[in-house]
C-alpha cells in the first residue's frame, strides 16, 4: 500500500497541524511514514505546504511526483487549485471554500469556484463556518480533515486520538469542538460521495454541501435518499439557488423533502 498526500493552505490556518496528527495516527497504524514541507509567513499570508507520504514499505523520497497524489487536502480554495497538477486521475480533493484574500490580485470568488467546482471528485465544504459551529472557529483545519477521512487509508478512530492528545492541554471543551468539527467533516464526504454515486453532478454536490450545517455523526439514510431525489429532480436548479441565496447555514433536513 502507498498513498500521497498534498495538504495546502496558508500561514497559520494550521496545515502542519493536520500534518502532524496524520504522521502520529500512521504511526499508530503500523504504516511507514515521510513528510517534507514549505514553512510560508503567517504574518504575511504565505503559502504553506506539506507532502505526507504512506505506505507498508520503507519509502525512498518525500516528495511527490506530478500526477502521484491519491488526495490533495486544502484550507483555503484557491491554494487547492495551486497543486492540482499533482494529483492523480482519480484522486481527490477536499477544500475549504472560505477564501484568504492574502493577495492583492486575489481572483473574483466566482471564477474560483467555477474552476474548482469543475472537479470531478471535491468535497467541498465551508469548514470555517462548520467548525465555528462546532464551539470554536479555529477548528477549520480539523474540519477540513475530517473531510478528507473517508479517503485516508487511517481508521477514524486513530485519527480522533490524535486530535483528542493534540488538545487535551486546552481542555475539554477545546478537545469535543475539535472532534465535533471533525466529524460534521466527515459527515459532509459521506455525503458528498453518496451523492455523487447517485449521479448528482459533481458541480451541484459541491454548491449543495458548502452551504450546508452537517451534524457531527453521518446523514440519516431518509435525510439523504430524499436529497438525492431532490436534486435528481426537475427543480434542483431551484433547490441550489435557494441555499445560494441563504444568508446562514441552510440546515440538512430544510430541504431535503421533495
Amino acid at each position: 500500500m502507498n498513498f500521497d498526500l498534498v495538504i495546502a493552505g496558508v500561514g497559520g490556518q494550521g496545515v502542519l497541524t493536520i500534518a502532524a496528527v496524520l504522521d502520529r495516527a500512521a504511526h499508530d497504524a503500523g504504516l511507514y511514514v515521510k513528510q517534507s514541507e514549505v514553512h510560508g509567513m503567517a504574518q504575511r499570508g504565505g503559502a504553506v505546504s506539506a507532502f505526507v507520504r504512506m505506505s507498508d514499505q520503507p519509502i525512498a523520497s518525500d516528495l511527490i511526483a506530478r500526477g502521484r497524489a491519491g488526495l490533495l487536502l486544502s484550507v483555503e480554495p484557491l491554494e487547492a487549485l495551486r497543486y492540482t497538477h499533482l494529483l492523480m486521475p482519480h484522486g481527490w480533493i477536499v477544500s475549504d471554500i472560505t477564501p484568504m484574500l492574502n493577495v492583492p490580485d486575489y481572483p473574483e470568488m466566482e471564477e474560483v469556484y467555477k474552476v474548482l467546482f469543475s472537479a470531478p471528485r471535491l468535497v467541498a465544504v465551508d469548514a470555517t463556518r462548520l467548525a465555528q459551529k462546532a464551539g470554536t472557529i479555529k477548528a477549520q483545519n480539523i474540519a477540513v480533515l475530517g473531510a478528507a477521512a473517508m479517503h485516508l487509508p487511517l481508521p477514524v478512530e486513530l485519527i480522533e486520538k490524535q486530535i483528542h492528545a493534540l488538545f487535551e492541554r486546552k481542555g475539554e471543551r477545546i478537545v469535543n469542538a475539535n472532534i465535533h468539527a471533525f466529524r460534521k467533516g466527515d459527515a459532509a464526504a459521506r455525503f458528498t460521495t453518496a451523492l455523487l454515486a447517485a449521479g448528482i453532478s459533481g458541480k451541484t454536490v459541491a454548491q449543495v454541501t458548502s452551504r450546508i450545517h452537517f451534524p457531527p455523526h453521518p446523514v440519516a439514510a431518509d435525510v439523504l435518499a430524499a436529497w438525492c431525489q431532490r436534486l435528481s429532480g426537475p427543480d434542483a436548479a431551484q433547490v441550489v439557488q435557494g441555499l445560494q441565496d441563504q444568508e446562514e447555514f441552510t440546515r440538512l433536513e430544510a430541504h431535503a423533502a421533495p
